[in-house]
């Protein structure tokens, strides 16, 4: 800011100066082309009142009426002068100099050295005004006219020193009150600006503790994906050392499936504006530096000032908590298989005793008895298929990776045969889930998807269908029905939460897509075996 205010006051006082020596040269310039006619006048009248028709003493005439004028003459400013001068040989010897003493005689200057310049010129016959050292060997701005009635020299000229001195006077002034300027300026600011600069440094020290002592990864990273900050526990949860990822990008703590598509979504955000997954959560997978993946929950913010434009991740692990979630699923799921086990060995195995009993009775029984047996055996084999069926019920179906899509199949089956809506299965390929807990979480999604759709949808189609995007499976199932607006992902709704956990617990992406006009479309990004 100083260093503008002195170079605008440096380039005004330049415009001026400049503007002052056009003035003063276009002064120069008339005023001795005037001075020169004048003398040529005073000459040709002088040589016509001559009687003795002799040209030197008519010059002589000339020159000292010339002299007595000048000595009348103030002249202009403190430096300015006319000065009247010939050639003898090679020298330039001085007649008339304005503000030399009287008494002394006037010196004479080599013609051809470095001194008076002008009167050279002048002598030489050139009219003009230019920049040069005097007969004094002072640097002045002079006009000069030849006289070539009397082979004289004219020259009227002012030191630069004087056009200058009033500006290097301003100058200094100027300089002097922005120094002043800036000197008030600066203690004001510090003034005004140390206040701010401690409540900054205070918000930076406490982010800076909070960042250091969270137990949850904090990384900062701008908009071209590379990593500003990370805090202690990001870098211990990648396993990567202190600075190291300082630098590099966000690709790097990324699978490969995610990290194809995360330029996509940055540059989409940047360019829309519309949102994923900045200004929420979601449960995603990451990478280690030693290649390992685990899950982690995300939020990203968007943190926009002034100068920069960042986007601030929060990670938390959620390797230890998937663990007990799948312990507390499988809790009912065991309770559940226990219960129907008892029901099916137990009070199955007794009803079916108890009606092999009735049957014998109905043999032995009198007619009066018969009807009354009848009614009892009949009731005991209702109650046998009511038990079998509950038991099967409370039994889960246990499905393994490698019979994964044939279990898919029979569902489709099941609910074809208990529900007029039409259900589609498609398998584009035959693809291999990585192990049987991942295979009975896709199953019970699909379950689940499938049961929204046909309870809630009011669709008259539903689709399902199983294959790869890119290098990962995709489980889909979408109906045309009545669906929903809003984000589907902050729905309350306990089945829809449902499918995002049994989806977190094994590493894969959640995602629902539904409008009133399209349906809903369930899908759930897994990871295969290659």
């Amino acid at each position: 800011m100083a260093s503008a205010v002195l170079l605008v006051a440096a380039l005004s006082i330049l415009s001026l100066y400049n503007t002052a020596i056009e003035q003063h040269r276009l002064r120069l310039a008339e005023t001795v082309k005037s001075q020169a006619r004048l003398i040529e006048a005073i000459a040709q009248f002088d040589s016509l009142e001559n009687e003795d028709n002799n040209p030197a003493l008519a010059g002589q005439s000339t020159l000292e009426k010339v002299a007595a004028a000048h000595q009348e003459f103030e002249g202009f400013g403190s430096s300015g002068e006319f000065t009247l001068a010939r050639r003898n040989n090679d020298q330039i010897e001085f007649v008339l100099a304005h503000r030399h003493p009287q008494g002394q005689k006037l010196r004479s200057i080599p013609f051809n050295g470095l001194w008076a310049e002008p009167m050279r010129r002048a002598l030489s016959g050139n009219s003009g005004v230019m920049t040069g050292l005097d007969y004094r060997g002072v640097e002045v701005l002079a006009a000069h006219e030849p006289i070539s009635i009397l082979d004289l020299g004219l020259v009227g000229k002012m030191d630069i020193s004087e056009i200058r001195k009033p500006f290097v006077k301003t100058g200094l002034i100027a300089l002097g009150m922005t120094i002043l300027v800036i000197f008030i300026a600066s203690r004001l600011f510090f003034r005004v600006s140390r206040p701010i600069e401690h409540i900054m440094d205070q918000q930076a020290e406490t982010f800076r503790t909070l960042a250091e002592t969270s137990r949850e990864g904090i990384i900062l990273a701008s908009t071209n994906g590379t990593i500003e900050f990370v805090n202690p526990a990001a870098e211990r949860l990648f396993g990567y050392q202190p600075k190291e990822l300082i630098g590099a990008s966000l690709k790097c703590l990324m699978p490969g499936e995610t990290s194809r598509a995360h330029d996509g979504y940055m540059q989409r955000y940047l360019q829309t504006g519309l949102p994923r997954i900045i200004g929420s959560g979601r449960q995603l997978v990451a990478r280690r530096k030693d290649g390992t993946r685990f899950p982690i929950y995300l939020s990203i913010g968007d943190i926009r000032t002034s100068q920069v434009r960042l986007f601030a991740g929060v990670i938390m692990d959620m390797s230890e908590q998937q663990q007990l979630q799948r312990e507390i699923l499988e809790i009912p799921v065991s309770e559940q298989r226990r219960i129907g086990q008892e029901l099916h060995d137990g009070l199955g195995q007794q009803l079916t005793g108890l009606g092999l009993l009735a049957t014998s009775l109905l043999n032995k029984a009198s007619k009066p008895e018969h009807e009354l047996a009848t009614k009892l055996a009949h009731g005991l084999r209702e109650a046998v298929k009511q038990v079998r069926a509950l038991s099967r019920g409370l039994m889960p179906v246990d499905i393994d990776a490698e019979g994964f899509t044939n279990a898919l199949e029979n569902l489709v089956k099941e609910i074809r045969s208990h529900s007029e809506i039409p259900v589609f299965l498609t398998l584009n390929e035959r693809i291999r889930i990585l192990d049987n807990s991942s295979a009975m979480h896709l199953y019970r999604v699909a379950q689940e998807a499938l049961n929204n759709a046909i309870k809630h949808a009011n669709a008259s189609r539903i689709e399902v269908s199983v294959g790869l995007v890119g290098n990962r499976g995709c489980l889909a199932i979408s109906d045309n029905g009545v669906g929903f607006d809003g984000d589907p992902h902050k729905s309350t709704g306990l089945g829809l939460r449902i499918m995002q956990h049994r989806c977190g617990l094994i590493d894969a992406e959640f995602e629902i897509r539904s409008s009133t006009e399209n349906g809903t479309e369930v899908r759930c990004y897994f990871t295969v075996e290659t």
